[in-house]
């Protein structure tokens, strides 16, 4: 039904998407696990927490960042290889 660079452009669309979401997966876990950890070590040591959830937003908005730039990546490799 659609013609085969169609479907290939497609297919290099649902990859960006993917690699795209499984950066940010991964990416969501590590700054979750990193964040768990420093909330323990300031709870034990009485600190200030403000440091640390101004550290995940910045880390939260480069991982979306990056993610973007993925998606840009993979889309542009497609385009590069379709011609």
């Amino acid at each position: 039904m659609f013609s085969a660079k169609l479907e290939r452009r497609r297919r290099i669309h649902r990859l960006a998407i993917l690699t795209a979401t499984t950066l940010l997966v991964v990416g969501i876990a590590v700054i979750a696990i990193w964040a768990v950890q420093a909330f323990d070590m300031l709870g034990v040591a009485g600190a200030d927490r403000g440091p640390v959830l101004l550290g995940v937003l910045i880390a939260v908005g480069a991982l979306l960042l990056l993610c973007l730039i993925a998606y840009a990546a993979v889309r542009m490799f497609g385009r590069v290889t379709t011609r």
